[in-house]
């Protein structure tokens, strides 16, 4: 049976998670939106920005070269109103909604994670006559062990395949899985990766990617037999956010074939 032909990475396929600068956004957000277009960015994803109305941000993105690739929205705004959501972003013109987290109550067992499952199905469902596809992204807390499974099991089971994966290859690294290998096992359901670096040493860091302890050639070369579409580069706490984001995509600039 022919393998079927997949694309290679490409750098238009390399984006900002802008959480990564939010404290800087906080302070000056047209500046900090520069800063980064400047780093060399054309792709970006939304969350941890400073209340501002949609036009506006479009605008900026505009000016500046950034094109909106997917929001985190907080499952918490989906079950309020799902519909205005969508409506936010297709003003934006952003394609992908992430839910970033699971809370607690929501994961305490397997039935718990089986119903949010079909509840954000539900609301791809929902959100998917407006033109938005939604996603899921992962911590560490899915890979632990849960009423005899784990909640990222529960989750793979009962998430319909519309739903997106937006796999953090740190997180799932901390977790104690290997992110060729999840890659792998999720196949064509991931579509985003956090572009994550773990530092050496016992206690978990995140650090610019190429500059810590996971195989990014081996990620890159499953990612694209996997099909991803974007390759998001993120930190949760950056010693030096633009520096930091600037080294990462020279890194992945060099992946590139």
């Amino acid at each position: 049976m022919a393998v079927p032909y997949r694309d290679p990475m490409r750098d238009d396929q390399i984006a900002l998670q802008l959480y990564t600068v939010r404290h800087l956004a906080a302070i000056d957000l047209v500046g900090t939106l520069r800063s980064v277009a400047e780093a060399g960015y054309r792709a970006v994803e939304l969350a941890g920005l400073p209340e501002v109305a949609p036009a506006d941000l479009k605008k900026m993105l505009d000016d500046l070269g950034l094109r909106p690739v997917a929001s985190h929205e907080g499952i918490e705004r989906l079950r309020a109103d799902a519909g205005a959501v969508a409506g936010r972003l297709g003003e934006l013109g952003c394609p992908r909604a992430i839910v970033p987290w699971m809370p607690e109550a929501d994961r305490a067992t397997a039935d718990d994670v089986s119903r949010f499952a079909t509840e954000v199905g539900e609301h791809a469902g929902r959100m998917a006559r407006d033109g938005i596809a939604l996603g899921y992204h992962n911590h560490d807390f899915e890979f632990a062990p849960l009423d005899g499974t784990t909640i990222w099991d529960v989750l793979l089971a009962g998430l319909p395949p519309e739903v997106e994966l937006e796999l953090d290859l740190y997180w799932a690294a901390v977790g104690g899985r290997d992110p060729v290998t999840e890659i792998g096992a999720t196949d064509d359901r991931v579509r985003l990766l956090h572009m994550k670096d773990r530092a050496a040493g016992p206690t978990p860091r995140d650090t610019p990617v190429g500059e810590g302890t996971l195989e990014f050639p081996a990620i890159v070369e499953a990612a694209r037999a996997a099909g991803v579409d974007w390759y998001i580069v993120e930190q949760d706490e950056p010693a030096e956010p633009l520096a930091n984001v600037a080294t990462s995509l020279r890194y992945l600039e060099a992946l590139v074939i």
